[in-house]
């Protein structure tokens, strides 16, 4: 492994100083940022030099929140509500077969690092059947493309279909084998969180269950939350009232360690309590805009001092997985909401999807910044186009101008992913062809079946 000295760029390190380095150059050895040279400073001889003139240099970019085993679906259900769209994708997933399943994990994976996501958070919930073969095949993949691997394993056990459901001895058999087997894998790049799937899905024993488990083996807890006005009539159902965050609250599932993603139709009253518990939310307004269930609730959370992170969500609702897209929608929403560009900066909406995102989700000890003895995942974005120039204000270009395409290098741990926007780690081809034959099939059985039970 070659150290690296990638030079002549803008660096935008997202540290706590929020220092920008014109023409600078910045140092990978061994895997780790060593250091950020000055315009003109020599660089030493032993490194191999990656010009990134026309670029910005920062941290990869932190996306929160995805389903990658939606990829398949990721243009049949955009304009049905949010029931009919689950019952669409749902139908879809069920006629994965294996080679199916690792399909849709690797193009999401891959997609993401071409895209600058050097950190995904992919939440799954599979039917009961699988045990944990599946999760372990994603993580598998996840190994092998090198990027940081969150994999929030999602799990209930009462008011969904029956395929889904565990018994409480179950899902804590399994989280427990998933975490001892791969938490903390390969230097820390693989993580494991707990995911309650719904909060109505999950009894108040399982939740309880959750937190027992969460702060047994010090993970993460990650829970959808009040995405749509259909989540409170649901959890009065199961649980006597209307409140999401009275469900997590009795349940000991708010706090540093959780993360809960939209959270758009939370209350006032709810929001304090998210502030007091220091417990974090991720915003996705792509997700949240083009399925119609609600803005993202910006200007409650931004100003709050708890970190806010940032996320795309799956393919089936996103489209795609550009972090770039999801910056400037949730700004340009908030700037919307208040008629006011003051509201949120384009540096903040920059800072959730990388300093911030790492906080949220308590990475930021390894990556988010690019800070000496921090994990060299870098990316380099093309901005000497006619797409961006002239770039005068590079954050603003990268939040309002900029897409995932943009991309030109990626570098996993000071390796390198993406070259010149090509794919390093995968024939992009050859995936392609791939998932277009086998998605066909998948959603011609998915159709079939339907015709059959209707």
């Amino acid at each position: 492994m070659s150290n690296l000295a990638i030079t002549n760029g803008h660096i935008i390190t997202m540290n706590a100083a929020d220092d920008i380095h014109t023409n600078g150059t910045l140092l990978i050895e061994n895997q780790k940022i060593v250091d950020i040279l000055a315009a003109n400073a020599p660089v030493p001889e032993h490194y191999e030099k990656i010009d990134a003139s026309g670029c910005v240099v920062l941290p990869g970019l932190i996306n929160a929140h995805s389903h990658l085993y939606s990829t398949f679906g990721r243009s049949v259900s955009f304009d049905q509500d949010l029931i009919k769209w689950l019952t669409t994708q749902k139908n879809l997933i069920a006629q994965f077969d294996d080679e199916d399943f690792d399909l849709c994990i690797e193009v999401g994976i891959a997609l993401n690092i071409k895209s600058g996501n050097t950190c995904v958070v992919d939440a799954m919930a599979l039917p009961n059947d699988s045990g944990n073969s599946r999760y372990a095949r994603a993580l598998a993949l996840g190994k092998q493309y090198k990027l940081q691997y969150v994999l929030a394993r999602a799990y209930t056990d009462q008011m969904v279909s029956p395929e889904y459901i565990e018994s409480l001895d179950t899902i804590e058999t399994l989280n427990s084998q998933l975490i001892e087997q791969y938490h903390e894998g390969r230097d820390g790049r693989i993580q494991i969180q707990m995911s309650p799937n719904l909060p109505w899905g999950l009894s108040a024993e399982g939740f309880k269950l959750t937190r027992r488990l969460a702060n047994k083996y010090q993970v993460g807890i990650q829970m959808h939350t009040s995405e749509s006005h259909a989540y409170a009539d649901l959890i009065e159902k199961a649980f006597g009232h209307r409140s999401n965050i009275k469900v997590y609250e009795d349940g000991e599932c708010l706090g540093p360690d959780v993360q809960l993603l939209s959270c758009a139709h939370l209350t006032a009253e709810e929001f304090e309590t998210l502030k007091r518990t220091g417990t974090r939310v991720i915003l996705d307004p792509i997700s949240n805009t083009t399925l119609g269930t609600g803005n993202p609730p910006t200007t409650k959370v931004i100003n709050s001092g708890v970190p806010t992170a940032l996320a795309t969500n799956g393919m089936a609702s996103a489209g795609g997985q550009d972090m770039f897209e999801a910056m400037k929608t949730l700004v340009s929403l908030a700037r919307t909401e208040t008629f006011d560009p003051a509201t949120i900066s384009a540096y903040r909406a920059l800072q959730m999807a990388t300093i911030e995102g790492a906080k949220a989700l308590m990475l930021d000890k390894q990556i988010g910044s690019l800070e000496k003895g921090k994990i060299a995942d870098v990316i380099c974005v093309d901005v000497a186009t006619l797409y961006h120039a002239p770039a005068l204000d590079t954050i603003a270009t990268l939040v309002f101008a900029c897409s995932s395409r943009d991309v030109k290098h990626v570098f996993l741990k000071g390796e390198k992913a993406v070259v010149n926007h090509t794919l390093t780690l995968a024939d992009e081809k050859t995936l392609v062809k791939k998932i277009e034959q086998r998605a066909a099939a998948a959603l011609e059985r998915s159709r079939a079946q339907g015709q059959t039970k209707g």
